[in-house]
Protein backbone atom coordinates (compact mmCIF):
# COMPACT_ATOMS: atom_id res chain seq x y z
CA UNK A 1 0.00 0.00 0.00
CA UNK A 2 1.07 3.16 -1.07
CA UNK A 3 1.84 6.14 2.00
CA UNK A 4 -1.00 8.44 0.97
CA UNK A 5 -3.72 5.61 0.85
CA UNK A 6 -2.24 4.25 4.52
CA UNK A 7 -2.93 7.82 5.45
CA UNK A 8 -5.99 7.80 4.16
CA UNK A 9 -7.43 4.92 5.75
CA UNK A 10 -5.50 5.92 8.89
CA UNK A 11 -7.47 9.19 8.62
CA UNK A 12 -11.19 7.35 8.15
CA UNK A 13 -11.05 4.53 10.90
CA UNK A 14 -9.96 7.53 13.39
CA UNK A 15 -6.26 7.14 13.79
CA UNK A 16 -5.70 10.33 14.66
CA UNK A 17 -1.62 9.79 15.21
CA UNK A 18 1.52 8.01 15.45
CA UNK A 19 2.45 9.29 18.74
CA UNK A 20 -0.62 8.19 20.85
CA UNK A 21 -0.75 4.60 19.51
CA UNK A 22 2.37 3.40 21.51
CA UNK A 23 1.01 4.81 24.93
CA UNK A 24 -2.01 3.16 24.33
CA UNK A 25 -0.53 0.13 24.03
CA UNK A 26 1.11 0.11 27.25
CA UNK A 27 -2.17 1.17 28.56
CA UNK A 28 -4.10 -1.95 27.15
CA UNK A 29 -1.09 -4.56 28.59
CA UNK A 30 -1.13 -2.30 31.90
CA UNK A 31 -5.18 -3.44 32.22
CA UNK A 32 -4.30 -6.62 30.98
CA UNK A 33 -1.59 -7.24 33.66
CA UNK A 34 -3.87 -6.05 36.14
CA UNK A 35 -6.90 -8.22 35.54
CA UNK A 36 -4.52 -11.62 34.99
CA UNK A 37 -3.44 -10.51 38.41
CA UNK A 38 -6.90 -10.99 39.63
CA UNK A 39 -7.19 -14.46 38.36
CA UNK A 40 -3.91 -15.35 40.45
CA UNK A 41 -5.05 -13.38 43.22
CA UNK A 42 -8.31 -15.13 43.53
CA UNK A 43 -6.70 -18.80 42.81
CA UNK A 44 -4.25 -17.84 45.76
CA UNK A 45 -6.67 -16.86 47.95
CA UNK A 46 -8.64 -19.91 47.25
CA UNK A 47 -5.38 -21.93 48.03
CA UNK A 48 -5.03 -20.38 51.17
CA UNK A 49 -8.25 -20.76 52.61
CA UNK A 50 -8.58 -24.49 51.58
CA UNK A 51 -7.04 -25.65 54.80
CA UNK A 52 -9.61 -23.45 56.91
CA UNK A 53 -12.73 -24.46 55.30
CA UNK A 54 -11.05 -27.98 55.55
CA UNK A 55 -10.86 -27.90 59.33
CA UNK A 56 -14.25 -26.00 60.07
CA UNK A 57 -16.73 -28.26 57.68
CA UNK A 58 -14.51 -31.79 58.65
CA UNK A 59 -14.04 -33.00 54.87
CA UNK A 60 -11.21 -35.16 54.51
CA UNK A 61 -7.36 -34.46 51.99
CA UNK A 62 -9.58 -36.49 49.48
CA UNK A 63 -12.25 -34.38 49.59
CA UNK A 64 -10.32 -31.30 49.33
CA UNK A 65 -9.61 -32.12 45.64
CA UNK A 66 -13.14 -32.17 44.99
CA UNK A 67 -13.29 -28.16 46.11
CA UNK A 68 -10.57 -27.30 43.97
CA UNK A 69 -12.23 -29.10 40.85
CA UNK A 70 -15.58 -27.50 41.63
CA UNK A 71 -14.26 -24.10 42.05
CA UNK A 72 -12.50 -24.61 38.90
CA UNK A 73 -15.19 -25.79 36.42
CA UNK A 74 -17.17 -22.71 38.11
CA UNK A 75 -14.50 -20.58 37.53
CA UNK A 76 -14.23 -21.60 33.58
CA UNK A 77 -18.15 -21.81 33.14
CA UNK A 78 -18.49 -18.15 34.35
CA UNK A 79 -15.31 -17.56 32.06
CA UNK A 80 -17.25 -18.75 29.40
CA UNK A 81 -20.19 -16.25 30.17
CA UNK A 82 -18.20 -13.03 30.62
CA UNK A 83 -17.05 -13.82 27.29
CA UNK A 84 -20.13 -14.29 25.68
CA UNK A 85 -21.55 -11.05 27.87
CA UNK A 86 -18.35 -9.35 26.98
CA UNK A 87 -19.28 -9.99 23.11
CA UNK A 88 -23.59 -8.81 23.90
CA UNK A 89 -22.58 -5.87 25.65
CA UNK A 90 -18.84 -4.57 25.06
CA UNK A 91 -15.38 -5.83 26.10
CA UNK A 92 -14.52 -2.71 28.18
CA UNK A 93 -17.33 -2.59 29.80
CA UNK A 94 -17.49 -6.04 30.79
CA UNK A 95 -13.70 -6.02 31.98
CA UNK A 96 -14.93 -3.35 34.51
CA UNK A 97 -18.05 -4.89 35.69
CA UNK A 98 -15.92 -8.02 36.30
CA UNK A 99 -12.99 -5.70 38.36
CA UNK A 100 -15.89 -4.28 40.17
CA UNK A 101 -17.46 -7.23 40.90
CA UNK A 102 -13.92 -8.88 42.29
Amino acid sequence: MSEPAVAAVSQRAGLSGVASEPARRWWILGVVGLAQLMVVLDATIVNIALPSAQRDLGFSIADRQWVVTAYSLAFGGLLLLGGRLSDLLGRRRMLIIGLVGF
